[in-house]
């Protein structure tokens, strides 16, 4: 198997990419090694805990993934481009009938949309918070989007700009 290392640039180093392009040494920064300690005497090791054995597993558990309606309501977390313009794409398209029939609607036109419309704003809100904290920025970024003219600047940046390739304090890499 060839050594995937890329530590300082050489080929020379043991360290292997062991998952999704993840090194060994991020995989162990996320291990908790103060949960159990070992413990030599005469020549046998005896293996003493500070947490309860049966609970315990041998391998990292993933995180728990919420459902895809939980997450288009939530403000926690992050999201990648794809999905930011996937969800404000489809939006706009629930509104579209409302835009064709414009001030003369009808009224099974005019009760939809107004259904829609809180739980729509909800969502773009919620969205662009998660793409403010996919690039380390607080959500609170999104209220320089009612500054006119800034507010171009704040959706270039919300669709166009790269997010952090590693974990940050929002949550870990959707990528």
């Amino acid at each position: 198997m060839r050594n995937n290392c890329k530590k300082k640039g050489t080929d020379s180093c043991t360290q292997n990419i062991v998952y999704d392009n993840t090194s060994c040494e991020q995989y162990i920064k996320k291990i908790d090694l103060t949960k159990a300690t070992q413990v030599q005497e005469d020549s046998s090791i005896q293996k003493e805990s500070n947490f309860d054995e049966s609970n315990s597993t041998s391998y990292i558990e993933p995180p728990k993934k919420e459902s895809f309606v939980a997450s288009l309501f939530s403000f926690k977390g992050r999201t990648r481009r794809t999905r930011y313009w996937l969800i404000n794409i489809f939006i706009a398209l629930l509104f579209v009938p409302a835009n064709i029939e414009g001030d003369y609607m009808s009224d099974g036109v005019a009760i939809f949309t107004l259904l829609i419309f809180i739980p729509a704003i909800w969502i773009m809100l919620a969205n662009a918070v998660k793409r403010f904290h996919d690039m380390g920025r607080s959500g609170w970024y999104y209220l320089f989007s009612i500054i006119p003219i800034i507010n171009i600047g704040v959706a270039i940046y919300l669709g166009f700009y790269r997010g952090e390739e590693c974990d940050n304090k929002y949550g870990p890499n959707p990528y």
